[in-house]
């Protein structure tokens, strides 16, 4: 996966990663009807997105600290569920730069 080398591209992942979870999101609140196990991920896409707005807001509002050493707060609940979230690499490059920064 690409790592981001400005402040556009960076909030052009968290988009990507926003459309990702809303679309998951979608589909689970249709299938999760029929799918018991589907639908028990909504509250964590939930969350996802929540912290994935949160995140966007706080680095297009330059409020965001970079190169914290520590992951985004969602992250455990990102890699507790991985195999449920198939953009789950994406995540972790915005992570990455998280953490580390450009």
């Amino acid at each position: 996966m690409h790592q981001p080398q400005s402040l556009e591209e960076y909030l052009d992942l968290i988009e990507q990663a926003q459309f990702e979870v809303e679309d998951l999101l979608r589909c689970a609140e249709e299938e999760g009807d029929g799918l018991q196990e589907f639908g028990a991920r909504i509250p964590v896409y939930q969350q996802i997105a929540a912290a994935l707005g949160q995140l966007y807001r706080e680095v297009s509002g330059g409020s965001h600290d970079f190169s914290t050493s520590t992951d985004l707060a969602i992250m455990p609940v990102v890699r507790q569920w991985k195999r449920d979230i198939p953009f789950h690499g994406l995540l972790e490059v915005i992570n990455t730069v998280h953490r580390s920064g450009f």
